[in-house]
């Protein structure tokens, strides 16, 4: 494990959940950063954990794939069920024709946001990592055996390719088909892969000589693209998170062994045990905010801005950790032990 990247996990988290967060009149600020980072990191995690097994030839697809399935389908389901007995009263016929894309992670593919955004609706990034995980062995074959010159071709036609595509597509929705739509977001979980091949050709390619200045930039490059982002719809969502986030990734990678106060910050036993929780509260946010806004409104429970915005973080922090703890681990183990993986 990569501390650092371990921990930035729920800093990009927090992200997410402070998008999803409106109270008092002042509304959430949409950023795009959080799940791109995911992507990223996905790709990273994935090559890191699976590539030795796809080169000698120990990978086995079926094992891979529950192992990995197993780690967020009883959370996302638990959610939906969640859902559905809440707001049984209020669901529409809409809800309902959307329940099974949900059930089967296939709420992404469909061009209405009735149903990407259905039900739980941050659970479309589900959607787009099933098929990540499905086509990753067959992406790692090709990437994993990338050089240098390959990884630089490679990149170029990346960005060339996308580049084309936001220019000249035409759509009311471009939300769906620059933020939600599976092969789009599949470049993310690539560019992951290809830092990790990048990081596999020069494990120690020098220490900084001036690490915290360089990780301070770099945060700072992050909040600018957080404020930045509703600029330009076209360009927000992707383009100009990679030339950020890309960094990021390769800088705090290294700052695992070399890095300056942040690295030693995000390093610390609280951050990772928070960076563990990443899945659990992205996944339990919504719900909890909805649940706990509405009953503060409901027993007029009126409490200044920040003051409800700590009070609800900590109460997903507190559910997320009782939830992973007595719910997805041991789920996770007996569904192993089931299938034998």
């Amino acid at each position: 494990m990569i501390e650092t990247l371990q921990s930035l996990r729920i800093v990009f988290s927090l992200t997410v959940m402070l998008a999803h967060f409106s109270y008092a009149g002042i509304e959430g600020h949409s950023t795009g950063v959080g799940p791109m980072f995911f992507m990223l990191m996905t790709g990273v995690v994935m090559s890191r954990s699976y590539g030795p097994k796809i080169r000698n030839g120990s990978f086995r697809f079926g094992s891979y794939l529950l192992r990995r399935f197993f780690k967020f389908y009883p959370l996302h389901l638990l959610c939906l069920v969640s859902i559905l007995l809440i707001r049984h009263n209020t669901l529409t016929s809409t809800d309902y024709l959307s329940i099974l894309p949900n059930a089967l992670l296939l709420q992404s593919w469909i061009p209405d946001a009735n149903y990407y955004f259905s039900m739980n609706g941050v659970s479309w990034y589900l959607s787009d990592l099933l098929l990540f995980l499905l086509l990753f062995p067959f992406l790692y074959r090709w990437i994993g055996k990338m050089g240098d010159k390959a990884l630089g071709r490679t990149a170029i036609l990346l960005l060339t390719g996308y580049v084309g595509y936001v220019s000249f597509v035409q759509t009311d929705d471009l939300n769906y088909w620059l933020y939600i739509f599976p092969p789009v977001r599949m470049l993310d979980f690539i560019w992951g892969m290809m830092i990790w091949r990048l990081y596999e050709l020069h494990p120690a390619w020098g220490r900084l000589r001036r690490p915290t200045s360089v990780e301070l930039l770099l945060a700072v490059l992050v909040v600018l693209t957080i404020v930045l982002y509703p600029l330009h719809e076209r360009w927000h969502v992707a383009l100009i998170h990679w030339f950020v986030l890309i960094p990021v990734v390769l800088i705090f990678m290294q700052g695992d062994q070399y890095g300056g106060w942040l690295s030693c910050f995000l390093k610390t036993r609280t951050m990772v045990w928070l960076g563990g929780l990443t899945l659990d509260t992205y996944l339990l946010h919504h719900l909890l905010f909805a649940i706990l806004l509405n009953n503060a409104s409901k027993y007029d429970v009126v409490l200044p801005y920040p003051v409800m915005l700590i009070a609800c973080l900590g109460v997903v922090i507190l559910v997320s950790w009782l939830t992973h703890r007595f719910f997805v681990n041991p789920v996770n183990a007996r569904l192993k032990a089931w299938c034998k993986i």
